[in-house]
């Protein structure tokens, strides 16, 4: 979760992003700590405020037409800047201990 929040930070608005930050450093302070009840709460919220961010990337995903984690930034372009092409093809699998 942390690590995804750091990815998408950028991406996310002021508030939710602080929301988040808040939610991750509080899970990790809990985690260090001896108290059960403390690391429940603060992973409930962790839990809370990453899916909201989540499916706050997702809806901005909607209006751009990619998902939030789809490909790594770069990911799924030629040389030349533009989208790969993907090609069907049929084939066949030859076993050549049968021949």
């Amino acid at each position: 979760m942390e690590k995804n929040s750091k990815e998408w930070a950028d991406r996310l608005a002021p508030e939710m992003r602080s929301r988040l930050e808040s939610a991750v450093e509080r899970a990790r302070k809990a985690h260090r700590g001896a108290d059960m009840n403390e690391v429940r709460s603060a992973l409930e919220e962790l839990t809370a405020a990453y899916q909201e961010a989540g499916r706050s990337l997702y809806t901005q995903a909607g209006t751009t037409g990619r998902a939030p984690e789809a490909e790594p930034a770069g990911a799924g372009t030629a040389a030349g800047g533009g989208q790969e092409e993907v090609v069907e093809a049929d084939y066949e699998i030859v076993d050549d201990s049968k021949k």
